[in-house]
This record gives structure tokens, C-alpha cells and sequence, in this order.
């Protein structure tokens, strides 16, 4: 096997890895906001316990954060250059992404579904931001014939 084949087997095993982690540790965080949030509120008025609360948000947020990077990156390369591209892909993955998780609190009778995913939404959409900023910063690297180190190609 040849030196470089195995270096990129290696990075995106790593990649796939770092991903999952990433995806693991959102479902903890949010999940457990989610737990903590619905807690006083639970059943009362024949609504979700907090486990389904935090186990709905848990799971949408691991599934989320294993497809927000690519569509920020779709979106961001299927727009005209324009200033707005920096923060189109954001609004419109977390209006999509914020929509399908208040369905799914809906559907379960999760109480208070703002409090539960308003946190989540606004670090999807700063770092959503960051990544459409990365994206442009490379795309001028790129240009000017610079390599993902800095330094020249």
C-alpha cells in the first residue's frame, strides 16, 4: 500500500471519528439541557417526561451535527459570490434544523420547546458562521495559490 493512499485512509477514519465524538457529546449536552429544562414541567397537563424531552432533543442534535458541516458547505458553494453567502447557509440550515426540532418536541409534548432549542440553534447558527467564514477564507487561499498550511503551492 502506498504511503500516501494510507495517509488518507488514516485522516478519514480520523475525520470520521472526530465526527461521531462531536455528534456524542452534542446529543450529552443537548440531551441533558433538554432533561434539565423540562423538568418541573413534566406531566403536568399530560405532557413528555423529560427523558423523552432530552432523548428527542439528544437524538436530533447527534443526527444534526453529522449533517450541518455539509450543508453549510453545499449551500455555501451552490450560492452566487455575494456578501449574503456568509450567512445564508446559516439562517437557512437553522430554520430547517430548528423546524424539524420543534416538530419533533411537538409530537413528543415536550413543554417548554423554546427554552430547549433556542440554546442548541444559536451555537449551530454562530458556528455555522465560522464554517462559511473557513469556506471563503479558503476559497482566497486558493486563488492566490496558497495551500491548506499557509503556506505557498
Amino acid at each position: 500500500m502506498s504511503e500516501v493512499h494510507l495517509v488518507v485512509e488514516v485522516s478519514a477514519r480520523t475525520s470520521r471519528r472526530f465526527n461521531l465524538i462531536s455528534a456524542a457529546f452534542a446529543f450529552a449536552l443537548w440531551g441533558g439541557w433538554a432533561y434539565y429544562v423540562n423538568t418541573e414541567a413534566a406531566g403536568k397537563g399530560g405532557r413528555a417526561s423529560p427523558l423523552s424531552s432530552g432523548l428527542t432533543q439528544g437524538g436530533g442534535s447527534f443526527i444534526i451535527t453529522l449533517i450541518m458541516v455539509r450543508a453549510v458547505a453545499w449551500l455555501y458553494h451552490h450560492l452566487p459570490a455575494h456578501p449574503t453567502r456568509l450567512v445564508l447557509p446559516a439562517l437557512i440550515t437553522v430554520a430547517v434544523t430548528g423546524s424539524c426540532l420543534a416538530t419533533a418536541h411537538g409530537l413528543v409534548g415536550t413543554p417548554n420547546i423554546v427554552q430547549t432549542i433556542a440554546p442548541a440553534l444559536s451555537v449551530a447558527f454562530a458556528f455555522n458562521i465560522y464554517t462559511a467564514v473557513k469556506l471563503r477564507k479558503e476559497e482566497g487561499d486558493e486563488g492566490r495559490g496558497v495551500g491548506a498550511s499557509g503556506a505557498p503551492s
